[in-house]
């Protein structure tokens, strides 16, 4: 395989792909290699290790939904559910895959007691999540009330998530939308 020239960026991007399908155990420098289009021994010259890439990989996914998705839940010159459509439909696209699941909870799952450099990522990740589905719901809800719904929210969402792969139906995901918009009302 010819060595070509590659960006960072490129890498985070491919990375990020093989880490959906795969996973972060299961996923081998080997495998990021070749889906770079880089010799193994070249790869390293990008990122040390494993660990170090998977941490920028989700720094990025951290940076592209706080640039791309948290702004949305704040457009006060749009109504709140069409604000919950906007955010849910862009948040889909950052961090959802048809055949990988949700990034942002399969790297929970597979690392967050075992890797603390990704814990506090993750975190961070939810928190903002969370902070931005509680401003949504405090349209017509009290804070507390607010916060409770956009646990759950997410909480239904990951479960919806896995719903959906294990039964190769997106109808759990859809109703799951639905219902996060509709909690805007009740």
């Amino acid at each position: 395989m010819p060595i070509q020239k590659v960006t960072k960026d490129d890498i985070l991007v491919k990375s990020l792909e093989v880490f959906r399908s795969k996973g972060y155990h299961n996923t081998s420098m080997a495998d990021l290699a070749s889906a770079v289009g880089l010799l193994k021994g070249s790869f390293y010259h990008y990122f040390l290790s494993k660990e170090e890439l998977m941490k920028e990989v989700l720094e990025s996914i951290e940076s592209n939904l706080r640039h791309q998705v948290y702004p949305i839940a704040y457009r006060h010159h749009l109504p709140a559910q069409r604000r919950m459509e906007l955010f849910l439909k862009q948040f889909s696209k950052v961090v959802f895959s048809k055949d990988g699941g949700c990034i942002v909870g399969n790297t929970i799952l597979e690392t967050a007691n075992h890797y603390p450099p990704f814990q506090k990522i993750l975190q961070s990740l939810i928190n903002e999540i969370t902070s931005s589905l509680a401003h949504l719901y405090q349209e017509n809800h009290s804070p507390e009330i607010a916060l409770k719904l956009a646990q759950q929210t997410i909480m239904e969402f990951e479960g919806a998530v896995m719903m959906a792969k294990l039964y190769r139906d997106g109808t759990y995901y859809k109703d799951c939308y639905l219902r996060a918009i509709k909690r805007i009302d009740a």
